[in-house]
């Protein structure tokens, strides 16, 4: 097994709406493998990363990648879709749905010597934008967590709602987020299950570099996990209210 060949698996299964063609003698070891492979990922959709989502915020999720930090996996550009959207069942395996807080990055983040502090972070972000991910893995329930990471740690669509510019004196610690399948209310969630605010992911994952090729970048959007509990994915209308952030929508259809 190489990279290039893990990766073209990948990429032909998110194609072709399946599992990977994966042999039980491959194997990814560390994080670095892993980001290796997401980089082959980036160059198949045109360099075009328009974000990324953070995961393993928590030291006992990052002990399932061996790592001492976050990890995160890009959105790419052929999978990120503005509300309201409609997206086909049919291009996904076996999705779940997430309401989750992300933030556009208004200037680029490089990796530094020197941890970034919140007061950087802050400076940094252009706006807050509440978002719909669609998770979805094309490695196996047997898979390991870093292969899963690999392949783009497992996003499958992401729908992105209207940023708020002016967002600096909004409470993030505490949005209730409600969730609605064709107008019936399915679930219910808060940002304050994401470390209690939101942000800190952000900062967390700037100072969790390096990351696979172009890095944090002006203009990328930085989701930080879900806040409510994931739900199965049907045909329908979903629509999700967070408050003060607005509502963002979008269409299931076969």
């Amino acid at each position: 097994m190489t990279i290039a060949d893990l990766a073209e698996r990948f990429a032909a299964a998110r194609d072709e709406s399946r599992l990977a063609k994966l042999a039980a003698t491959d194997s990814i070891r560390s994080v670095e493998d892993a980001y290796c492979v997401q980089e082959e990922l980036v160059k198949r959709a045109n360099n075009d990363v328009r974000g990324w989502k953070v995961t393993a915020l928590a030291s006992a999720d990052q002990k399932k990648y061996f790592s001492l930090r976050p990890v995160a996996g890009p959105l790419l550009g052929p999978y990120v879709h503005n509300a309201p959207a409609t997206v086909l069942l049919s291009s996904l395996v076996t999705p779940l749905l997430e309401c989750e807080v992300a933030f556009v990055l208004g200037t680029d983040l490089p990796a530094q010597n020197e941890p970034y502090d919140r007061r950087q972070i802050e400076a940094a972000i252009s706006a807050v934008v509440p978002v719909f991910e669609l998770a979805d893995s094309r490695v196996g329930a047997d898979g390991t967590d870093l292969m899963k990471l690999a392949d783009a740690m497992g996003n499958g669509l992401f729908v992105v709602g209207r940023p708020i510019a002016d967002w600096r004196n909004i409470d993030l610690t505490d949005i209730a987020v409600a969730l609605t399948h064709n107008g019936a209310a399915i679930e219910r969630g808060t940002s304050a299950r994401i470390l209690g605010n939101p942000l800190l992911a952000v900062i967390a994952l700037a100072n969790a570099q390096p990351l696979p090729h172009p890095g944090l970048r002006a203009g990328q959007i930085i989701t930080t996990g879900t806040c409510t509990t994931p739900v199965e994915v049907h045909p329908g209308a979903y629509a999700a209210h967070f408050g003060v952030l607005g509502d963002v929508e979008f269409i299931v259809e076969t």
